[in-house]
């Protein structure tokens, strides 16, 4: 009978050092499952406003590339077609041709573009807007610079897209580039 008594007595103390353990691998796991969980959260937040941002941005050429292939059949409009190279503008989804400069306070950056912000509407389209919104649009337009800005026929014109957003005090940007010819 002693015998079963100082056993049972080793074994009570064995399942105490088990339990700590046990206890202890639980909290770890918790937390690392909590962590990976936040992180998760946050980085689907930063990702949803880079799709939206280079969605916009791709938005922007392909508003260019639009009116540039209307204007194509248009005999009395010679290349490039209704776009005015050297110089930066703003532009809406429904924009029919580049009349709306960008305008800066500072040097000429989207940072410090006044008028580029966008505004997402009900209808979640994004138009431009005097307020201060997420996201700001520019669309650059310049000679092709493979021809050293000397345009000989065909010319190369290069537009760029820049799209900016501050997210959790952290400037971003995402430019797109798109390079047409007078292929005719």
């Amino acid at each position: 009978m002693k015998k079963i008594l100082k056993f049972k007595k080793n074994n009570l103390g064995q399942s105490l050092v088990e339990t700590i353990v046990a206890l202890g691998i639980i909290v770890t796991s918790v937390i690392a499952i909590l962590s990976v969980g936040l992180v998760h959260t946050v980085l689907g937040g930063e990702s949803a406003q880079r799709v939206m941002a280079t969605n916009l941005a791709r938005e922007g050429l392909e508003i260019v590339y639009a009116i540039v292939e209307s204007n194509r059949l248009d005999p009395a409009q010679d290349w490039p077609y209704g776009i005015d190279v050297n110089d930066k503008y703003i532009i809406n989804y429904n924009a029919t041709e580049l009349s709306a400069p960008a305008s800066f306070t500072g040097d000429e950056t989207i940072i410090n573009c006044d008028n580029c912000y966008l505004c997402q509407q009900v209808s979640d389209l994004f138009t431009p807007c005097a307020g201060q919104e997420v996201f700001r649009r520019m669309i650059t337009l310049e000679d092709g610079d493979d021809l050293g800005g000397n345009c000989v026929v065909p010319c190369e014109k290069k537009i760029t897209s820049t799209v900016h957003w501050i997210e959790r005090s952290k400037d971003n940007t995402v430019s797109l580039e798109l390079r047409l010819t007078d292929w005719r």
